[in-house]
């Protein structure tokens, strides 16, 4: 009952302009920088664990804000008011891509918003287009984001359900995309290598999924160019994948540029370096795009 009371003032909240939503992120990034402090030690060892200096702790909780309250208002918005807010810098790549009849598995970080693309990519591409999400455990606030993000085409699958869509077997070219910088939850689908100069246990399945899929690798870097508005460049990886793990060293080398340029934007809250490599696994020493430091 509780969930349904809360999902409805979400909903609810979706119905406020952008210009109020604005307003509310300003407030809720000062309230959690000055009064709150919400995870802020989190945030500070894992800045100093990176060596990452002079990294602004309100434009990170802005970001955090910025996050959740457009996340609300993606309950209510317009997909054509959506649309609006969110740019692409070369789209051709994926225009490219279909063309050639590829799959595609699109790539990218937590930075920025990622999910006000879910109610634009679909009309800007002809794919099939798949985003792959992490389950909720709240089945009402699950299937609420899942009808959410879908309203424009895209279909919001969990990790599990991926083998049906490879099974697939229709003529359109399908584009899948998936976040790839959360902590694994099994070791199966993960490696510890470093990323931003720490060793890290990441999520390896890309490649797995690409070479089922006979797809190309793109990578999307998310960039907020104004408050609640973005651009995603496009960037090719691989037209076609070997599971060597170039891949994975590749799209970790272009996701470390982005946070380079843009620290703040990153989801520093999270605990990604919670548990130290086990003895018994090998460390994946990345051949490619190597993280070079903060510039």
């Amino acid at each position: 009952m509780m969930s349904r009371i809360a999902l409805f003032f979400v909903r609810l909240y979706g119905l406020k302009p952008w210009w109020v939503v604005r307003i509310d992120i300003q407030i809720a990034a000062f309230l959690l920088t000055y009064v709150y402090g919400y995870r802020r030690k989190v945030i500070r060892q894992n800045l100093k664990l990176v060596g990452a200096n002079g990294v602004s702790e309100f434009g990170i909780y802005k970001n955090l804000s910025s996050l959740a309250f457009e996340s609300f208002k993606l309950h209510s918005a317009s997909i054509e008011s959506v649309a609006s807010r969110v740019s692409y810098e070369n789209l051709n790549v994926l225009h490219q891509l279909f063309a050639k009849g590829r799959n595609v598995v699109l790539v990218g970080g937590h930075m920025a918003n990622w999910e006000m693309f879910s109610l634009s990519l679909p009309k800007n591409v002809e794919f099939k287009t798949y985003a792959v999400y992490k389950k909720l455990n709240n089945h009402i606030f699950n299937k609420a984001i899942r009808n959410s993000r879908s309203r424009a085409g895209m279909k919001i699958v969990g990790i599990n359900d991926l083998r049906s869509i490879i099974r697939d077997d229709s003529d359109k070219p399908k584009l899948i995309s998936i976040v790839f910088d959360q902590r694994p939850l099994k070791s199966q689908t993960s490696i510890w290598t470093e990323f931003l100069g720490v060793e890290t246990p990441v999520y390896s399945g890309i490649e797995k999924i690409a070479s089922m899929l006979d797809a190309s690798v793109v990578f999307a870097a998310i960039r907020r160019q104004k408050d609640s508005r973005y651009v995603m460049n496009l960037r090719l990886v691989e037209e076609s994948v070997s599971q060597n793990g170039e891949v994975i060293d590749k799209c970790l080398g272009m996701l470390e540029e982005e946070i380079v340029k843009e620290p703040e934007s990153w989801l520093w809250t999270h605990r990604r370096w919670k548990h130290k490599r086990p003895d018994k696994i090998k460390l994946h020493e990345r051949r490619i795009g190597k993280f070079e430091g903060w510039r």
